[in-house]
This record gives C-alpha cells, sequence and structure tokens, in this order.
C-alpha cells in the first residue's frame, strides 16, 4: 500500500487552508486527498470516497511529491487556435448583421472571402461572443385578411360590446387577441 510520505508542519497548514478556502473544487478534492493519505487511508478508499478511480489519486500523491503545492492547481492549458483571425472575425460579425437571418449564407460568403469554411456552430458562437442577439420574429396574417370583411365583423363585435356593456347579453372570446374574424360567440341572457 501507498501512502503520501509524512507532512511537515508547513504542509499540513497549506493542505487543510486549501480543502478549506480553495475557489478551486479540484485543488480542494487533491487537498483533502493529500490529508486522508496522510492519515493512513488507502488510495482504494479515497478513490472511492471521490468516486475517481485509483490510478488518478496515485497519480496525485506522486505529483504532491515531485511538486509539492503547485501539484493542487490545474496548469493552463491551451485550446485550438480560432480558425478566422482577428480581421476575418470582424468581417463575419459584419456578414452576421447584414443577414442574421441567413447564416448558411454568411457561411458561403465568409468561405469565399476568407477561403475557410466554418460551421453554423462556431459561427453562433462567434456571434454570441460579439454579443449579437437574435429575437423571434413575430408572423402577421394582416396583409391576408379581406379589409371589407374585417370591417363587418370589427362593427357587429362593438355591437356585441355594447350589449354586453347593457347587460343584456355575456360576451366570450375565443382567442387570444380578442378578435376573430370567424369565432364570434355570444350567449344572450333571457331578459328578465
Amino acid at each position: 500500500m501507498r501512502y503520501v510520505q509524512p507532512l511537515t508542519i508547513e504542509q499540513r497548514t497549506l493542505l487543510e487552508k486549501t480543502m478549506k478556502d480553495d475557489a478551486s473544487f479540484r485543488a480542494r478534492t487533491r487537498a483533502h486527498s493529500l490529508l486522508l493519505s496522510a492519515q493512513g487511508t488507502t488510495i482504494q478508499a479515497i478513490a472511492k470516497t471521490y468516486q475517481v478511480d485509483r490510478d488518478t489519486v496515485s497519480s496525485w500523491l506522486k505529483k504532491w511529491e515531485h511538486q509539492g503545492a503547485q501539484s493542487l492547481h490545474d496548469k493552463p492549458r491551451s485550446g485550438r487556435p480560432p480558425t478566422l483571425t482577428p480581421d476575418e472575425q470582424a468581417i463575419a460579425q459584419q456578414y452576421i448583421k447584414e443577414e442574421p437571418r441567413s447564416l448558411k449564407s454568411v457561411v458561403e460568403r465568409l468561405a469565399n472571402h476568407t477561403a475557410k469554411r466554418l460551421s453554423l456552430s462556431s459561427l453562433k458562437r462567434l456571434a454570441k461572443k460579439a454579443r449579437l442577439r437574435w429575437k423571434r420574429v413575430r408572423k402577421s396574417l394582416k396583409r391576408l385578411r379581406d379589409p371589407e370583411a374585417f370591417a363587418k365583423c370589427k362593427r357587429a363585435l362593438e355591437a356585441l360590446q355594447k350589449q354586453e356593456d347593457q347587460g343584456k347579453i355575456a360576451l366570450y372570446y375565443f382567442d387570444e387577441s380578442g378578435f376573430a374574424l370567424d369565432r364570434l360567440f355570444a350567449k344572450f341572457e333571457a331578459s328578465v
């Protein structure tokens, strides 16, 4: 069985402080694991506690022995470099602003301009990074309605509304807007 080498007072203090106060969950986990190992807890038990592989816990112990306090925190990792240069990103953002509803055409324009092809998801991430937002467009059917029929129904509705105001009928609407050409309904109450 393998345990961490005996800890000095400074090391123990550092590990306890890291375990309690560090912002990184992974650093807190590693510090606690090292303290547990110093108390005689097996690698298998620590792995079970933190639901990691025993090789992971073993690597934490080895790194602690070789690197000390630096092993508690993850080193910065580099990601994939961006496909587009900053100038090309600015061009892409301009294309998105010009054609916000057709990202596929933006991809094509950008490919023609830069000879680089982006996926739609990459283009969306670029737009999000530039704080560009889309709003859902409301579709109106106003142009499809017959103006004469609309005016006729509107007058009929106003007449029914007056009757309801006078208490002669109870008027109910079937749609959210309160008006539909083919769904007028009035419940006539018996006059007393």
